[in-house]
């Protein structure tokens, strides 16, 4: 299985990343592995998302979108044009 992974950023060098990673465990340790820095279902931070229930939300829906500290948002989508 492969994800892709897209991260936008507000810094205001307009950089949002695109890559892809090899499981979605990979790329959730990416965004939750700070603990202090959290993660939430909505932009306006008002509803945390630990990372057991992203993990969730990707089996069920084989998708996951959430938001950092920031408001940046993040998607993490199944590849569907990687092989099993």
């Amino acid at each position: 299985m492969q994800v892709i992974v897209y991260a936008e950023d507000l810094s205001g060098r307009r950089d949002d990343g695109y890559y892809t990673k090899p499981s979605i465990s990979e790329a959730l340790d990416i965004f939750f592995a700070d603990q202090a820095s959290p993660n939430f279902t909505n932009s306006e931070g008002e509803d945390a998302l630990s990372r057991a229930d992203a993990e969730v939300m990707f089996d069920q829906e084989k998708r996951v979108t959430f938001y950092n500290a920031d408001g940046e948002k993040v998607v993490i989508s199944l590849d569907p044009t990687a092989s099993s």
